[in-house]
């Protein structure tokens, strides 16, 4: 991976200075160097041109998804190490590499990832028809910790209220734009490219990580014991990832944001009743024709 020195991440973080979220065909994008020095629409294009590999693995998230949590868990399976990546998903984050020929350097399978939709992936990526990973959460506990992410991240240009960080999600103003358009897009290539794309819920992976592990692993091709599952599912525990992982954020700024709570309806202690309505409102109207079933709600076993 590229290498990401501590010390020069510090420097960076102190001196970037917020400015408003750079915007291209109505959507905004965070104020990463690549954008602020290339312009959305050059960054973008450069992310399309990359030359991709017949091993290359994507992983593809909208912000606050789990895209850490599938990351650390895929990188566990394609090296056949249950011990947590000592380096970041930033590195690798293909939106934030100012020069992404430093991928040519990375051995293969080449573990990559972006929040960028789907039509702003390498085209040879998809051309090669090489394999993507989708994760999704429910939307309202992805608003609340888009809401902490934010406040936390220079980048992000945040510094209002929940309130404030509620309206803008309303009306498709975060970073990355609209979750709706983001997940709707992913379904239809999913339609589009079958067996090329994996969608795994984070729900789904909370309430059994071992079943969704094994899965993951079927369809990356990768042959794993039993032992070898349960072992990355507890590694890759929350509170194990939470507690031991090295979360560059919490060591640059004294703030960890990466891992903050993982629950599932996290989003109670937050919606008032009257956005909770005008929330359910929306999805409802557009997200009504999605084959996704989401959970909303942690389940309870009796």
């Amino acid at each position: 991976m590229m290498d990401l020195n501590l010390e020069k991440l510090k420097e960076l973080r102190n001196t970037i200075k917020p400015i408003p979220l750079p915007e291209f065909e109505g959507v905004r994008y965070p104020a990463v160097i690549s954008i602020r020095t290339k312009g959305v629409e050059k960054a973008l294009q450069d992310i399309k041109e990359i030359q991709s590999r017949d091993s290359d693995i994507m992983i593809c998230t909208y912000p606050k998804s789990g895209t850490h949590w599938v990351n650390e868990v895929t990188n566990m399976l394609i090296t056949n190490k249950t011990e947590l990546d000592t380096s970041s998903k930033i590195s690798t984050m293909l939106e934030v590499i100012p020069d992404l020929s430093v991928l040519d350097a990375l051995p293969s399978p080449r573990l990559l990832n972006t929040h960028c939709s789907f039509k702003y992936l390498p085209k040879k990526h998809i051309e090669n028809r090489c394999k993507i990973i989708h994760i999704i959460r429910n939307p309202k506990d992805v608003c609340v910790s888009f809401y902490y992410h934010a406040k936390s991240d220079p980048v992000l240009d945040f510094t209002g209220s929940w309130d404030d960080f509620f309206e803008m999600w309303m009306s498709d103003k975060c970073a990355y734009g609209s979750w709706y358009n983001y997940e709707k897009e992913m379904e239809q290539a999913e339609k589009d490219f079958p067996g090329m794309i994996f969608t795994c819920y984070f729900e789904e992976m909370k309430k059994d990580s071992k079943r969704e592990i094994q899965r993951l692993a079927n369809f990356l091709g990768i042959p794993c014991t039993e032992k070898t599952i349960e072992n990355i599912a507890g590694t890759t525990s929350f509170n194990n990832m939470q507690q031991n992982k090295l979360d560059l954020t919490r060591v640059v700024s004294g703030k960890g944001f990466i891992y903050r709570k993982g629950e599932i309806g996290d989003w109670k202690n937050h919606f008032t009743v009257a956005q909770n309505e005008r929330f359910d409102v929306q999805y409802t109207e557009r997200f009504k024709d999605s084959s996704y079933t989401l959970s909303f709600e942690q389940s309870i076993i009796c």
